[in-house]
């Protein structure tokens, strides 16, 4: 949404006693012209205002009479006159120096009520609604042309008897390159002063997987879920009768689709609009993803029937790792094989550990930019990430998922010879071999119970070896990726704990984190045991910040197409 400008130069609001003072008892004021508000105009009458140090004529007389008496300047204007006004909002005008005001029939003396308004927006209710925004919040305008420039702390006031203008004092107008007449767009800047078009959507957000399909719907740009739900579903029931439950359920009233996709190759450094294009690159990479792509791409295909006029944006969990250097993202196979075939790392888990990203250096209270963090994502599936100045640096997961650390029942990295050699030994095909590799490993193939932290623990305690092997040997490869990350990091300020696991086994945490104090990590043991949800866990001593932080993935995918919908089709 866009406002219109009004430059607000020097002027002063009577109330009817000081006016009679000022140009007699029944003086009748002569209109100049309207102004943009309702009800509001300039007269023709002027005062000459003067302070300490100097004075200023010709100082406009605004209407209708007020309650109080209030004259508004510019920081130029105080120094010409000697005063510090203060930045208030209209009305506001306790504590605010006094003037002297002479007119041609007398002349008043001001206890208070100067001031430097406060840069601010008049709003209808309507407007106010559609851009998400109540009174006395605060929003940011983005001016246009040459000096193109964002300011910040712009205050709404809303009513009725308001129309959409953005008002601004001299000073500023003339450092902005502003006059009246011209647009500003309404913005909000973040914490990490990424952009946000305050405009009303609603987004939903879809994550097709191969026995569940999730769904949220986000009021945007609010981030409140309107609606959301878990739908399984087996081999036989086809995914667009799942989808098509959905969207009953969902209704029409949709503003963006978001879908998540699992592989995005080196394609895709960040989300995109979905075009008959994009459709066709994510398709050439499917062989990447071959459990998961598909699948997407279904539920891409399917939404746009549903939803055919509205933007469907995709986000891929490689995007985020896109900035790896080739030194955390090469293999060391033959080059040739990476030109021909894009064979490398690419990670995974992205728009978690993004998120997670964003919320440390709140939590910390500095911007991604001057962090080195370590985020670990331990769920069923585990990825840990260093991330360097707000990027991904490097990541466990490689050419597929199946990369890294051990995990709930994928066995992580293992020497490549095993691979022909089981084949051989066991008599097996590559096929089934994989389905060994990514199903029936990780913690389930070595407990020979269960893939479930919370069953092999209450095993362990029985004393079941295998079962406490298994954990001994998930914690282990964890442990040493993080050694790994602080190295390649030269150290880092904050390791994160994620997903399933990370934010809720206080006793995996206690004993990864066992054995890093060389780096600077000491938990605080009662944090990490009691709080729940987002906290510190670390002791207030640690160098390093130590983090438990509820990953939010569909968010970041509501917030990717939020932006990008506004963005391209505003």
């Amino acid at each position: 949404m866009r406002a219109i400008v009004g430059v607000s130069n020097r002027h002063i609001h009577l109330t009817q006693e000081h006016a009679d003072l000022l140009f007699g008892k029944g003086h009748r004021f002569t209109k100049f012209k309207s102004l943009r508000q309702p009800g509001q105009y300039a007269y023709e009458e002027t005062v000459t205002i003067v302070g300490p140090k100097g004075s200023i004529p010709n100082v406009r007389v605004l209407g209708p009479l007020r309650s109080y008496t209030q004259l508004e300047i510019s920081k130029t204007d105080g120094r010409v006159l000697g005063i510090d006004a203060p930045i208030r909002d209209s009305g506001d005008i306790e504590g605010s120096p006094g003037i002297e005001v002479i007119g041609p029939r007398g002349r008043v003396r001001l206890e208070k009520g100067v001031i430097l308004p406060f840069r601010h927006l008049h709003l209808h209710p309507s407007d106010a609604e559609e851009l998400g925004v109540k009174d006395k919040d605060l929003v940011a305008v983005k001016t246009n042309g040459e000096r193109m420039v964002i300011l910040e702390n712009v205050l709404c006031r809303v009513s009725p008897n308001y129309t959409l203008e953005f008002h601004i004092d001299t000073d500023e107008a003339n450092a902005s390159g502003l006059q009246t007449g011209d647009l500003v767009q309404i913005i909000a800047v973040d914490g990490f002063h990424e952009l946000r078009t305050f405009k009303k959507r609603k987004v939903l957000v879809l994550n097709c997987g191969s026995s569940s399909v999730k769904f949220k719907v986000f009021d945007m740009p609010s981030e409140k879920i309107l609606f959301q739900g878990n739908e399984t579903r087996d081999e036989g029931h086809p995914l667009k009768e799942t989808l098509a439950g959905i969207f009953r359920q969902v209704g029409k009233e949709v503003d963006v689709v978001a879908h998540r996709i699992v592989h995005g190759a080196d394609l895709f450094p960040a989300s995109v609009e979905i075009t008959d294009d994009v459709l066709g690159q994510v398709e050439q990479i499917s062989h990447l993803a071959p459990l998961h792509n598909p699948i997407n791409l279904e539920g891409i295909r399917a939404a746009r029937h549903c939803y055919p006029g509205v933007p469907h944006i995709a986000v891929f969990d490689t995007s985020f790792h896109q900035t790896m250097p080739p030194t955390s993202y090469l293999y060391s196979l033959p080059y040739e094989y990476y030109e021909k075939h894009k064979i490398r790392k690419y990670g995974f888990h992205g728009c978690s550990h993004r998120y997670v990203m964003e919320r440390a250096a709140q939590i910390i209270g500095t911007t991604p930019g001057n962090l080195r963090l370590i985020s670990c994502h331990i769920g069923n599936g585990v990825s840990v990430t260093a991330i360097r100045n707000g990027e991904s640096y490097d990541t466990s997961m490689g050419f597929t998922p199946l990369a890294g650390v051990t995990m709930g029942t994928r066995s992580g990295n293992i020497d490549p010879g095993i691979i022909p050699y089981l084949e051989t030994v066991e008599g097996i095909d590559n096929g089934e071999l994989m389905g060994i590799l990514n199903h029936r490993s990780g913690l389930l193939g070595i407990s020979g119970v269960s893939h479930d932290i919370r069953v092999l623990m209450e095993y362990a305690k029985e004393g079941h070896q295998r079962s406490q092997l298994a954990l001994d040997l998930f914690v282990a490869k964890i442990h040493k990726y993080i050694g790994l990350y602080f190295a390649r990091l030269n150290g880092a300020d904050g390791l994160i704990f994620t997903a399933g696991v990370g934010e809720n086994s206080p006793e995996i945490r206690e004993r990864i984190c066992s054995g890093l104090e060389f780096a600077g990590v000491y938990l605080d043991s009662t944090a990490n045991r009691e709080g729940r949800g987002e906290r510190l866990i670390s002791s207030k001593y640690s160098p390093v910040k130590v983090m438990v932080i509820p990953t939010n993935e569909e968010i970041i995918m509501a917030r990717d197409a939020y932006q990008i919908a506004v963005t391209t089709r505003e």
